[in-house]
């Protein structure tokens, strides 16, 4: 609640008047208001973060920490059609392409790529023919590429690109047959000889293949998904003190658009303390540490997205004792395994737009107790012509404050004054005193009243000497919820307190 100190603008102030017939002069410091959104936003918000205090429809505030978003595309897990050159030791040959183990594709749509041929023929004659793959196709037509080869028996032919895009390949054994039908002028069918024992004559290149689809079986493998740490900075500062949080909570939500089964396993989920220490989230919301997530299925939901959204809270954690541990961090680790029940006789798809997208969010409705949660904050002070006022002629000075609380919360502050190095000079209070803002009166956890009191701090002239001139002070605060910090309360957005600080001082004749 430092923040209550930050505005510091003179007005009228309450009961502070001069008296014509005396030597007392009053002077008005300042007066703010400040709501509750405004002093969590200051308080309990890290402004270099992405946090998020999020005002609810019935003025109650959450407070949002939040996790990189993980996404694991599915090129990032399925490369089955990799590139480069493919020798043809025939005229008829089934190549077998190399997906990962246990995955076994149907179907393939490709985006892009390119498919040519390079072919060293020995033969000295010019030869004609075609390349097939009868199990690639678009429009009803089959992938046929005519060729016409001249002789060379030193450097390769190197045949004209042909585009991939939007080509289809079928197949149920992970091959596809290659055909080439070459022939001398005299119409002999030729196969093109070795280059050397083992060495095919003949090669087909396929370059920057980029798929749109893959349909078929999707095997047992495991990959990682993510892992990374939520910093949870509730208190800070450096003062001490400990927060309670009513109703802790942790979701994790998973968004995947690949179209098979997947189970995510929690390698790794625990919360650490302020002194290092490691307290990890017990919760019976996963079975044996996994989570199998919501896919789209086969054939009807092709391109679609389905959500798992995981709840740990304290009926199914031990997240509520670990707030009140205050802990620092958040780390967590995620594997995905995909088919983990080895159904051989499922039919999954993947996209170019599939993938899985993971992200982690710790909950936290302002709705608890606090004691001695602590904070402070630099203001600006302007004592006016007090600065230049002979300090021989002042006899006593007092401040006056009229704070009038609308909050649950009840406020212990002290006010240290800076020299122009940032040097304490002097404290508004001496011996251990402080003030006191005492709460708001409280029915059912929320405030439903205004609590207003007076304070009157007397300052020798000597000491009101040292600091009659500093521009600066440190104001610091900590805060307990109603009754000593016992009894939850709700903190809404629209709680208001109102600090006012005038000066008075009286002079000798």
């Amino acid at each position: 609640m430092g923040s209550l100190w930050s505005a510091c603008n003179k007005s009228d102030f309450d009961n502070v008047e001069l008296d014509d017939h005396s030597a007392e002069f009053a002077f008005p410091l300042f007066s703010t208001t400040l709501t509750l959104e405004d002093l969590l936003f200051k308080v309990l918000n890290d402004e270099s973060s992405d946090d998020t205090l999020f005002i609810n429809p019935d003025g109650t505030m959450t407070l949002y920490y939040t996790g990189d978003v993980a996404e694991k595309p599915a090129s990032d897990i399925f490369n089955t059609f990799p590139s480069g050159p493919a020798p043809i030791p025939d005229t008829f040959y089934k190549y077998p392409f190399y997906s990962n183990e246990g995955v076994t594709i149907r179907e393939a749509v490709f985006k892009g790529g390119t498919i040519n041929l390079a072919i060293l023929n020995s033969t000295g004659e010019t030869l004609t023919g075609t390349f097939t793959v009868p199990q690639m196709s678009k429009n009803g037509n089959t992938l046929s590429i005519p060729l016409t080869v001249p002789p060379n028996a030193t450097f390769p032919f190197i045949t004209p690109l042909f585009s991939l895009e939007g080509w289809k390949a079928e197949s149920d054994s992970n091959e596809l047959i290659f055909i080439y039908d070459l022939r001398k002028p005299n119409g002999e069918r030729v196969k093109i000889p070795e280059i050397a024992p083992g060495t095919p004559g003949i090669f087909v290149v396929f370059q920057s293949l980029v798929l749109s689809y893959l349909e078929g079986y999707w095997g047992y493998s495991s990959y990682p998904l993510t892992r990374d740490t939520i910093e949870i900075d509730i208190n800070q500062t450096d003062l001490d003190g400990g927060i309670t949080i009513k109703s802790p909570r942790v979701t994790m939500l998973i968004s995947n658009s690949w179209g098979f089964p997947t189970r995510g396993y929690i390698k790794y989920l625990s919360f650490i303390g302020q002194n290092g220490e490691e307290i990890p989230l017990e919760t019976t919301a996963f079975n044996d540490d996994s989570l199998d997530f919501n896919y789209p299925s086969y054939p009807n939901e092709i391109g679609q997205t389905k959500y798992t959204e995981v709840l740990l809270d304290e009926n199914n954690s031990n997240i509520a004792d670990i707030f009140n541990a205050q802990p620092t961090r958040l780390i967590y680790e995620v594997e995905g395994i995909s088919n983990a029940q080895r159904d051989s006789t499922l039919i999954g798809f993947l996209t170019d737009s599939s993938l899985i997208r993971l992200s982690m969010r710790v909950e936290l409705l302002l709705e608890g107790t606090a004691k001695n949660f602590g904070a402070e904050q630099e203001m600006d002070l302007n004592f006016g012509d007090y600065s230049d006022l002979d300090t021989g002629k002042i006899e006593s000075v007092e401040f006056k404050l009229v704070t009038e609380n609308g909050t649950p919360i009840a406020a212990d502050m002290q006010i240290l004054f800076l020299d122009d190095a940032g040097m304490v000079l002097d404290s508004l209070f001496n011996d251990g005193a402080r003030l006191i803002m005492e709460s708001a009166p409280i029915t059912n956890g929320v405030a439903s009243g205004v609590t207003r009191q007076e304070n009157f701090v007397t300052m020798s002239a000597s000491r009101f000497d040292r600091i009659r001139q500093t521009k600066k002070a440190i104001l610091k605060t900590s805060y307990t919820t109603a009754q000593g910090g016992t009894v939850p309360v709700k903190l809404l957005a629209t709680n208001a307190a109102v600090v006012k600080m005038g000066i008075k001082v009286k002079t000798r004749y």
